[in-house]
């Protein structure tokens, strides 16, 4: 089902425009920022989550 119905979108006229060079440099600039966005966020919590840890260390030895 989802195959005919892509190979029907990609025969109408309206397939010719996302064809454009334009709409893909569109596309990968809003690619790239996602990209740098999830970078970020990925590195700001494995940073808390080690941070967590060492705490969690000190607290442990401190306990012994």
């Amino acid at each position: 089902m989802g195959v005919l119905l892509l190979l029907l979108l990609l025969q109408t006229p309206a397939a010719e425009a996302l064809m454009e060079p334009e709409f893909c440099y569109i596309l990968d600039a809003i690619l790239f920022l996602y990209g740098i966005i999830l970078t970020t966020i990925y590195c700001r919590l494995k940073g808390l989550s080690s941070e967590g840890q060492e705490t969690y260390e000190t607290l442990e030895i401190r306990g012994s």
